[in-house]
């Protein structure tokens, strides 16, 4: 990639490509853009939660694992890379690649034990909510 870029700059005169860099988000834009995305996320697995708590009884493990696998686990990974894509602020990135990385330690987690959810989120999607809250944001991580 730094090679396709490199090869369209340059200093002649003859209308060469001039990749734009744009600055970093500042840390308020990064988070409403996040909670965006997190609300997004967040839509869909519970539309997927409704229909399987439809009943009075706990769904069926088989559901709960099909769901994990297809929408929660999908909706996650869709997730960690739209706010991987916006990029962090300035002097931010380890505190967002923290909260990224143990998002995907929690889908790692969901991946590995998908009827696990029966007895909640997994510990690393708990750290990520409460490191997601601690950094500012409204809508990423667990309610």
């Amino acid at each position: 990639m730094a090679a396709l870029l490199a090869s369209g700059c340059g200093d002649d005169d003859e209308g060469g490509f001039s990749p734009v860099v744009s600055e970093p988000l500042q840390k308020v834009e990064f988070l409403r853009q996040a909670d965006e995305i997190c609300t997004s996320t967040e839509s869909r697995i519970e539309a997927a939660a409704d229909d399987l708590l439809t009943g009075k009884e706990d769904p069926p493990p088989e559901e709960v694992e099909r769901i994990a696998i297809d929408i929660v686990v999908p909706a996650l990974e869709a997730e960690v890379a739209a706010i991987g894509a916006l990029g962090a602020p300035e002097g931010d990135e380890a505190e967002v690649e923290e909260i990224l990385a143990a998002t995907e330690e929690g889908i790692a987690e969901v991946e590995a034990d998908p009827r696990g959810l029966l007895d909640g989120p997994p510990d690393s999607l708990r750290r990520a909510a409460n490191l997601s809250r601690a950094y500012g944001s409204q809508q990423c991580g667990l309610r």
